[in-house]
């Protein structure tokens, strides 16, 4: 476990030892690829529930080592956008991930074309049992597959579509922006992370002046990275007619298991519900002793929050996990353990945080860019949230039926989160940290509910734009952005002229389309489990522990039943706006004694 704050960087000895060792097992795949074809191809459709089974664990295995190849050339890339070695690997890797999905994609389209009496039956068998939910999820995308010639011809030109996303990745990841942080040291290279951590900072004059640098290092690239998402949103378009889809959400909505309407009425709710994001940025503006916040006063801290170095974010989330379930804590203490957390900021390495999982016999890993904030302790129990899910899940299920939808996968994490910042507001004694956590909660509740849904419409204004023949050009986009967040801030805040630019860098849009409005559900949901725990006290753990264990094994809506959620009644929803209203009053108070 780590013990200072210094540069702990991940071990991937766990993956692979070197490119050649990815590149000799990608032709091992290849092969055991090239063997279950010949073995299955034309006749998944004669096999009983036992064969299906052989089958479905042989590509089981397979799964994992090909994810652990892929993890492990995503991270290498993570680490060092512009090496050259990692970049080499990331190209190799896309091919062969490609050849792989073109050689075992007759397994799905055979599977589908069966019968639906004959599929029933065969699902109906206990020998499929751990497979039976994906497999009946697999069969709603009938209507929107093609023959396997036209889905193999698909998934050739992925490698295309990937460097696409990693010119985007590479052009923000790779910002040497000069800017100087008031230390004495004078202007120095910042990147995205650095820039955007100190809208965190206490100093208004600090905060202002990190915001205007980061969108004029922006705006030199903005053409590129606007071309970056115009050919994706393109490709996405012309893909989704081939195949029929009726919207570009459709898909998403499909592989979240949420039906159209559930989602839409969710995100109209939401949108309905900003003013009470717009109270709180009135009374912020009062305790910042200002007339009307400004962008780069939106995650001020509110009195004076301490620094937290990576020991006591550890030791807080390791405590804050063992208070709610030692299972948990164990996992979060093994993965730091095994060298699977890289954890300081620095040039070349990938902006944000995330979790990777990788198969049941390695832990996941965890990427951090820790800076020493309080807002860092929620993201490490946020981030470890995903991993316990994906050690619990891949315990009890298989590597198929483990892997939920992105609105589910991040109910745990979501949850996680709030298991450390109450453990935090319940130990810590300095007035000004307890305001700054409610304060910190509040909003990272808003920004996962509010802001990601207004990212969600502006997925749909540029989707509906180029789906109209007109180009994703920078200025077009910074006009969408522009209007989608004066819906959300009002007249409660004041938006700089650079924040047209705000949607340039952020990797969702490139990566996966509308994975955004996943946070909003999950932040909503997570609000009501939460609310569970807090009426239902020791009981509620071990019935979480059976969710996390689930994984994806069931719908959704299956999933949160037995904790009393209907995910169809609109109480349900206002249920969540409750919550979220009572931790806005908890803010407003303890920010206001904060100032006493």
């Amino acid at each position: 476990m780590a013990t200072t704050d210094q540069d702990i960087r991940w071990e991937l000895g766990d993956l692979c030892a070197d490119s050649d060792e990815a590149r000799g097992r990608w032709n091992d795949f290849v092969e055991r690829a090239q063997d279950i074809a010949s073995r299955y191809r034309g006749r998944v459709a004669e096999l009983d529930a036992g064969e299906l089974r052989s089958l479905f664990d042989e590509l089981d295995e397979l799964e994992q080592g090909i994810s652990r190849l892929e993890v492990y050339s995503y991270l290498r890339l993570s680490m060092a956008a512009t090496d050259v070695d990692a970049n080499d690997l990331a190209t190799y890797t896309r091919e062969r991930a490609s050849d792989l999905e073109n050689l075992l994609v007759f397994v799905g389209l055979e599977w589908i074309a069966i019968d639906d009496d004959r599929a029933e039956e065969l699902l109906a068998d206990d020998e499929l049992a751990p497979y039976a939910h994906k497999l009946r999820v697999e069969r709603l995308e009938k209507p929107y597959v093609l023959s396997e010639p036209e889905e193999q011809a698909l998934n050739a030109r992925r490698p295309v579509l990937q460097a696409w996303q990693s010119l985007h990745d590479r052009q923000v990841s790779t910002m040497e922006i000069p800017f100087d942080a008031g230390d004495g040291e004078g202007p120095t290279p910042h990147g995205v992370s650095q820039l955007v951590s100190y809208l965190y900072r206490p100093e208004r004059e600090l905060r202002l002046r990190a915001v205007d640098t980061l969108y004029e290092g922006l705006e030199p690239r903005a053409d590129v990275l606007a071309a970056s998402y115009d050919a994706l949103v393109g490709d996405r378009l012309t893909t989704d007619k081939l195949r029929g889809f009726a919207h570009p959400m459709q898909p998403t909505n499909m592989s979240n298991e949420l039906d159209d309407e559930t989602v839409e009425a969710m995100l109209t709710v939401i949108e309905e519900s900003y003013p009470i994001a717009q109270r709180w940025f009135r009374a912020k503006a009062k305790l910042l002793g200002l007339e009307k916040l400004a962008l780069a006063d939106q995650y001020a801290p509110i009195g004076d929050p301490r620094r937290f170095t990576w020991d006591e974010a550890v030791d807080l989330v390791d405590s804050s996990y063992t208070r709610f379930s030692p299972r948990l804590a164990e996992i979060f203490r093994e993965c730091l353990g095994a060298g699977h957390v890289d954890v300081l900021p620095r040039q070349g390495k990938a902006t944000g945080a995330y979790c990777a999982a990788v198969s049941k016999e390695i832990l996941p890993y965890v990427l951090m860019n820790f800076t020493n904030r309080l807002r860092d302790v929620s993201t490490l129990a946020h981030e470890f949230g995903h991993a316990t899910h994906n050690v619990l899940a891949l315990e009890a299920q298989t590597w198929r039926s483990h892997r939920v939808g992105l609105s589910m996968a991040e109910v745990p994490s979501t949850f996680a989160q709030s298991i450390a910042d109450d453990y935090l507001l319940e130990n810590e004694t300095d007035p000004g940290t307890r305001a700054a956590l409610a304060a910190d909660r509040l909003e990272n509740a808003f920004a996962a509910i509010f802001r990601q849904t207004v990212l969600a419409r502006f997925e749909q204004r540029a989707y509906e734009v180029r789906g109209d023949g007109r180009s994703l050009a920078a200025e077009r986009l910074n006009e969408l952005w522009w209007e989608e967040n004066a819906k959300y801030y009002g007249d409660a805040l004041e938006m700089p002229e650079g924040y047209h630019l705000g949607w340039s860098y952020i990797p969702h849009f490139i990566h996966f389309r509308f994975y955004t409005y996943a946070y909003s559900f999950a932040q909503l949901a997570a609000l009501l489990l939460y609310r569970r725990y807090r009426e239902e006290g020791e009981p509620f753990t071990p019935k979480y522990l059976e969710f996390l264990r689930a994984g994806g094994s069931a719908s959704p809506a299956d999933l949160v039943a037995p904790f009393g959620l209907d995910l169809r009644s609109t109480d349900t929803w206002r249920e969540a706006f409750a919550e979220l209203s009572e931790l806005c009053d908890e803010a407003v108070t303890l920010s206001s004694e904060s100032r006493r």
